[in-house]
């Protein structure tokens, strides 16, 4: 089930020490969790429940070709107000299958819905950023009923960026340093991005350059008449300083696709957010999913 597709580590070993820094940045979190394994019809898929599920539970899925307990430091204060359901996605870093399965933009969305449905939840809010976002919409797009509010942060699937500067400045490095790793180019990786100046960041774009076999799809790009029976409401914060989804592009294009309730936030940031604006963040996404 999880075989037939692309595997996407330059091989076991690599795999081990991806599966070495996931275990490791999740006991640094200090948070209480559970974990399960489960089939789905694109593989087996690993998931966290964290924080106290006694709080009301939202959704949150890691971006492409990132790692479920990074997303998880991202988005920590939350877990004031919620429990935090986090699975890691087929075909990308993290404990779920290893095998690039997912083929369309579209089956991510039912991806989710089997997720939610190894758990028993009908009905759940999503907290989402850059590629997940995309994944999010496929979601709503295909079961708006199951899909309440959603924070959508640096978000794909609505606009993107100019694209020859994301080649020059991103994908083009990106392959070199799998190639020959350099510490010039992690560097001038990780300042495009953000990060900057944060180990655990630097180690994991190290570890995802250097061993880890991309997947260099762009996200699907969604339109009104996709989205015209998802009624949800939806907060976008979107940075001013993101090369791959900038705010301007970002905010005029949601204007144009979304039928249901949109507020919008823009951050002085770039594509990875700064601790200070996300704990901001964070705590008007507490408000926005309870109020």
């Amino acid at each position: 089930m999880g075989n037939k597709g692309k595997y996407v580590y330059a091989d076991e070993q690599s795999r081990k020490k991806m599966l070495c820094f996931y275990d490791k940045t999740l006991a640094a979190l200090g948070v209480s969790y559970s974990e399960r394994y489960f089939e789905t019809s694109f593989g087996l898929t690993h998931c966290l429940l964290v924080g106290d599920p006694g709080k009301p539970m939202i959704c949150t899925i890691h971006g492409g070709n990132g790692i479920t307990t990074l997303n998880l430091k991202l988005f920590a204060d939350l877990l004031e107000t919620h429990c935090i359901l986090a699975p890691d996605v087929v075909g990308m870093p993290g404990k779920s299958s290893p095998y690039r399965t997912i083929k369309k933009g579209d089956d991510y969305g039912i991806w989710v819905a089997q997720v939610l449905d190894s758990y028993g939840i009908d009905r759940i809010s999503f907290a989402v950023s850059s590629y997940s976002s995309a994944m999010f919409l496929s979601f709503a797009k295909q079961f708006p009923k199951r899909a309440d509010k959603a924070l959508l942060l640096v978000p794909s699937g609505i606009a993107h960026g100019a694209i020859l500067p994301i080649i020059s400045k991103t994908a083009v490095p990106f392959i070199k340093y799998y190639f020959r790793p350099q510490s010039s180019s992690l560097k001038s990786i990780i300042e495009v991005m953000g990060g900057s100046d944060d180990k655990i960041w630097e180690e994991f774009f190290d570890l995802m350059m250097s061993s880890y076999k991309m997947e260099m799809r762009p996200p699907k790009e969604y339109s009104k008449n996709e989205l015209r029976r998802y009624k949800g409401p939806v907060l976008i914060a979107a940075s001013d300083n993101d090369i791959f989804f900038p705010s301007d592009r970002v905010f005029a294009k949601a204007d144009r696709i979304f039928s249901c309730p949109v507020e919008r936030i823009l951050l002085h940031s770039k594509h990875l957010p700064t601790q200070s604006v996300m704990h901001k963040l964070c705590r008007r996404t507490s408000e926005f999913l309870l109020g």
